[in-house]
């Protein structure tokens, strides 16, 4: 006789934290709206396309109800809708199949025909995806720097697919006493390596805020501000006087076990023109090298 474990409801609670969440899944701008996108997000695989007739962009598991074919391997048919690639079977953006070719008969709206559908949201430059039940999105708020909604930001953004946890990489950019080392003669000198004395403002199961008066570079540039927003979202605000404001804004979205998407994002205000002449003149892919 075997008797099965005890369930963890530490897992389950852990578990659903997780999956009542939105990530983003891609800037706006590297998508392309013409044809279907894999993604990957918390090994659950999905199609992103765009609904031209709705405006929005659409998230599907990636599978095809028919025969488990990927659907990202599919296209987007003259209507608009996502085509499967292996029998043409259509989906509009509510994931009901519109059109199986070999049918003789007309087709009836059925959900075993019909795609899982996801809830997706667009703001600041980020396409959402809301990881749990569709229904139970409108509920859950964006997880937004709402600095970013004041005007005059100039944001330069880049995304790296990573062999780490998505909290391995949270702790790495929320420790900022590994800068002076790991990013020397970049943004940091080993030579200004000191305590980062920073005292916790906020804390709480959606995230902590904190101050650290003196600032790197010890204090040359002024205090920092650091928010966390569980369970993948962290900034650091900081105005180095008489010349910018800036942030450091990093998603961390989980992907699968070790592995994460990294989008990092840096906002300037500018207090002069030239700098900010000087920054949009620099190509992306010099920008990828830094």
């Amino acid at each position: 006789m075997v008797i099965p474990a005890p369930a963890n409801p530490t897992s389950s609670i852990r578990e659903e934290h997780w999956l009542q969440r939105w990530y983003p899944v891609a800037y706006l701008q590297d998508l392309d709206p013409r044809r279907p996108t894999a993604f990957t997000l918390l090994e659950m695989d999905l199609v992103l396309w765009w609904d031209a007739a709705g405006q929005q962009w659409c998230a599907f598991a990636d599978v095809c109800p028919h025969r488990l074919v990927p659907l990202s391997e599919g296209r987007l048919n003259e209507r608009g809708e996502l085509e499967c690639p292996y029998h043409g079977w259509s989906f509009n953006a509510q994931g009901s199949c519109t059109a199986i070719p070999q049918a003789e008969v007309a087709i009836d709206a059925n959900p075993r025909s019909s795609c899982r559908r996801y809830a997706t949201a667009s703001a600041q430059g980020l396409l959402f995806v809301f990881a749990g039940d569709h229904a139970a999105a409108a509920a859950v708020p964006l997880p937004l720097v709402p600095v970013l909604e004041e005007p005059g930001w100039l944001v330069q953004d880049t995304f790296r697919d990573l062999p780490m946890d998505a909290l391995t990489l949270l702790e790495n950019v929320l420790d900022v006493s590994h800068v002076p080392f790991t990013h020397h003669r970049t943004v940091g000198k080993r030579q200004n390596a000191a305590p980062v004395v920073a005292e916790l403002t906020s804390f709480g199961p959606e995230g902590f805020t904190a101050t650290w008066p003196e600032g790197p570079r010890r204090g040359r540039l002024g205090s920092q501000f650091t928010t966390f927003q569980a369970p993948g979202l962290m900034w650091h605000d900081l105005t180095a006087k008489g010349f910018a404001r800036f942030l450091t804004v990093v998603y961390a979205t989980p992907i699968r076990a070790g592995e994460c998407r990294l989008f990092a994002r840096f906002p300037f205000q500018f207090r002069s023109l030239l700098p900010r002449l000087l920054l949009r003149a620099r190509p992306v892919w010099l920008q990828h090298i830094g």
